[in-house]
């Protein structure tokens, strides 16, 4: 893993292209003041669509839509295009980075439009003291929602107090300003990103706004792929924040099962696909189409490559998953004839 190290005159992040599994530094009991940081606790499982827009008893304890509809994404109610469940859902096929829920919301739209989602801290921030935030990230691509882009300044927002949240059209200026950001696009649709950083509070911050909080016009937006340009999407898991540099998961955490040490190709497949692993202990590795439909379930203990047999198979994209022991990653691939 080679960690990306910015420092920007509004916001200073630290960016690192992860798998799902990493293994931090020790914690030594810090104290995460994000309560319910991977959306895992809901009072019960919403019906759908319920999910959309962090609707009224449909949003994870804790949390609230700080602006405009952001979603709620869970595996307790199922996994297809209609439901917003966990893998497969509107906007892409993705597993959660931590457990089986993540959070979803516009990043980038005309008119500088976001959605964004926020939290009350366990605890008031300490003016003059240092702290250490980050969080995950993975851009939502391949769903029926056809978003054609991604971008950056993905971040962070501590606050004295919290905004209502308003209706369209968006009221709310952006500040231009976060104290955890991300200043390089996250593209990864595949894995997820991790965003984090650290800040002198200069105020007894109370809450956290997770968004995009720069215009259109401070934002650096590329395309994707076939889709809306004008729409970039994320999802965002595993919130933390603490005043101990080993609390939350940082830049130089040390990675395990990174996808660096995954061969695959040729990408796009004709006839095959060729996955190799080397000496990772894999024990698992599965296929399953854009519509959610299992292809390949097949135990590789002891192998250390695999062959896919790709002829026949339709035109379009994949996912492979690969599981170890206890740790698991996704990756994308396409089949082109």
């Amino acid at each position: 893993m080679l960690p990306l190290a910015m420092n920007g005159e509004r916001c200073a992040a630290f960016l690192a292209v992860c798998c799902s599994l990493f293994v931090a530094t020790p914690r030594c009991e810090a104290q995460n003041l994000v309560p319910n940081p991977s959306f895992e606790q809901i009072d019960s499982c919403p019906p759908a669509p319920l999910y959309f827009g962090f609707q009224e008893s449909s949003t994870p304890l804790h949390w609230e839509r700080r602006l405009d509809t952001p979603d709620y994404f869970n595996a307790c109610n199922g996994s297809n295009d209609t439901v917003p469940g966990v893998p497969r859902n509107a906007f892409s096929y993705q597993f959660a980075q931590d457990g089986n829920a993540y959070a979803g919301m516009f990043s980038y739209l005309i008119d500088d439009l976001r959605e964004m989602i926020g939290t009350e801290l366990l605890e008031p921030l300490v003016v003059g003291q240092t702290y250490y935030g980050s969080f995950w990230v993975n851009a939502a691509y391949g769903g029926p929602q056809q978003t054609g882009s991604v971008c950056n300044n993905i971040g962070m927002l501590l606050r004295t107090s919290a905004f209502s949240w308003v209706h369209y059209p968006q009221t709310l200026p952006l500040p231009n300003n976060a104290q955890v950001c991300s200043q390089q696009v996250i593209s990864d649709t595949a894995g997820w990103t991790l965003v984090s950083g650290s800040f002198v509070a200069d105020s007894a911050y109370r809450y956290l706004v997770i968004g995009n909080h720069f215009d259109n016009v401070h934002t650096t937006v590329q395309v994707l792929g076939p889709g809306n340009p004008d729409k970039a999407y994320v999802f965002v898991d595993g919130v933390c924040l603490s005043e101990n540099p080993d609390g939350c998961p940082m830049w130089n955490s040390i990675v395990e099962g990174s996808s660096q040490h995954i061969a695959m190709g040729p990408n796009p497949a004709d006839q095959g696909l060729r996955i190799g692993w080397g000496a990772m202990q894999v024990r698992r590795l599965l296929v399953v189409n854009a519509l959610g439909q299992l292809l390949v379930d097949q135990n590789v203990v002891g192998k250390s490559r695999l062959n896919l047999a790709t002829m026949g198979w339709p035109n379009g994209t994949y996912n492979l998953l690969i599981e170890g022991k206890d740790w698991k990653q996704t990756r994308k691939f396409a089949v082109m004839h």
